[in-house]
């Protein structure tokens, strides 16, 4: 297990940063959600958010759903578009680039802070640096 320095000196590990991924993970979900009951979307359910590891960067990503024939939501293909990227190494959240890679100053806010986020992203991605 890796062992990665904060900013306040003290060592967390992988596991940590890959909990807390996913921690952000769910609260990008509670946006997708409450972006589609906002603007009262019923032609599809919102939007999955799922999380790809890698290893240098987390890649969270919205998957489009639809209704199935007896009313429960299903992913759509396989495609889906990304909706930010967290750095591994010390959880910084950065806006996409492209689907391969972050915005080289792309970096947004982290997934340590209290909110674990979400003041710097949006139901769409990381917001723009002058929104932030």
């Amino acid at each position: 297990m890796k062992l990665l320095l904060k900013e306040d000196g003290n060592y967390m590990n992988t596991r940590d940063v890959v909990s807390r991924i996913y921690d952000y993970a769910d609260m990008v979900q509670v946006k997708q959600d409450e972006h589609f009951k906002r603007y009262k979307f019923t032609h599809s359910p919102s939007d999955k958010i799922e999380v790809k590891i890698g290893r240098r960067y987390a890649k969270v990503i919205k998957l489009d759903r639809a209704w199935d024939n007896s009313g429960d939501p299903i992913v759509q293909g396989r495609g889906g578009s990304v909706h930010s990227f967290v750095d591994m190494g010390n959880g910084d959240i950065l806006k996409a680039a492209s689907c391969q890679a972050p915005a080289p100053n792309g970096v947004r806010g982290s997934i340590f802070s209290d909110d674990y986020g979400a003041s710097v992203v949006n139901e769409h991605g990381a917001n723009y640096k002058y929104n932030i």
